[in-house]
């Protein structure tokens, strides 16, 4: 739901950024300073029309998913277009609506397709290698693919968003195991007008992204129940934190989740328009973000990565731009 949800309304958005900006270390918040921008409305290199998820690989270099053009793009750390590769099509190397990326062995990459119902495997140049999957509710099937992380050990989890739950397959594609279950919702509706979810462990209401951290503990961003979920790589449910709210530690829909070099968990918050860092135990920490437009500010965040050096990468929906960050160190 919110993965076609936002895709539909960028085709309507009408903002423009400048393609590349920088300040010297501007600070967001207290929770993170802002270093750099790139990207606008449109279809040339280095444009976007909803960008929706990004990826960074062993050499720095970033990723970014770019459904309203059926492709996916590649960038220097700093925001310099490198290359991009797909068109709209259902062939090998080609989408309707390419929307997760991750990083695989070899720093190859996956890309699920959310309109096709496949996840392909490409190389670091765009070089088509395999793909897998076909609409349907049966293992190894999908109904609109979102999300995707890859495991220690190259598991590839992919979060089945209309299915409400999450496929695990092996490196090539071969199917493994499965959990999750549309989680049941209450028929009241808040004066913000969400549903409000019943509390159930192990069950999805909407789920967008999902991570495996470095605890090899697969998170979750149960995105309209407005919560992280903690499991085992195998669906063993571990712990869960979150809520409606616009408090810390509350959501207003989840839509990604990554952890920094010190274990930190930061979570995407849609309509809260901010970055939230929680500890491993998912007790809040900090936060950066508001809405806005100008540097530090956003109008729907859904895709986090953060580098080998610590760079936090932020994809700005609705403004249609990638945003560059540096995390406060503690005690400063």
């Amino acid at each position: 739901m919110i993965t076609a949800r936002i895709v539909t309304l960028a085709v309507a958005a009408v903002v423009i950024v400048a393609s590349v900006v920088t300040l010297d270390a501007a600070r967001s918040d207290d929770g993170a300073q802002f270093v750099s921008m790139w990207g606008s409305l449109g279809a040339e290199p280095g444009q976007f029309v909803g960008p929706f998820d990004v990826a960074v690989d062993g050499e720095g270099f970033v990723y970014v998913t770019d459904p309203g053009n059926h492709r996916v793009q590649k960038f220097t750390r700093e925001g310099t277009f490198v290359l991009q590769w797909g068109s709209q099509g259902t062939g090998p190397g080609e989408f309707m609506k390419p929307t997760g990326i991750a990083i695989g062995p070899n720093d190859t990459l996956y890309v699920s397709d959310y309109f096709t119902d496949t996840v392909q495997q490409f190389t670091r140049e765009g070089g088509f290698l395999r793909s897998w999957g076909k609409s349907g509710k049966q293992p190894g099937e999908f109904d609109s693919p979102a999300g995707l992380a890859v495991g220690r050990d190259g598991a590839v989890y992919v979060m089945d968003e209309y299915n409400f739950r999450v496929q695990k397959f092996t490196p090539g594609g071969q199917y493994l195991t499965a959990w999750g279950e549309k989680g049941k919702v209450n028929v009241v509706i808040s004066a913000l007008n969400f549903l409000l979810p019943d509390d159930r462990e192990g069950q999805f209401y909407y789920p967008s992204r999902l991570v495996v951290g470095p605890d090899n503990l697969v998170y979750v961003a149960d995105s309209y129940n407005n919560r992280v979920q903690v499991f085992t790589t195998e669906g063993r449910f571990v712990r869960k934190w979150g809520g409606l709210g616009f408090w810390g530690g509350r959501f207003r829909v989840t839509s990604d989740i990554a952890f920094d070099q010190a274990g930190h968990i930061l979570v995407a918050d849609f309509y809260n328009n901010r970055i939230q860092t929680f500890a491993a135990d998912g007790t809040y920490l900090d936060e950066f973000g508001e809405q806005g437009e100008e540097p530090g500010q956003f109008d729907g965040p859904t895709g986090l990565a953060i580098s080998a050096v610590g760079d936090v990468y932020v994809v700005d929906f609705h403004n249609n731009r990638i945003q560059r960050f540096r995390l406060r160190e503690e005690g400063s």
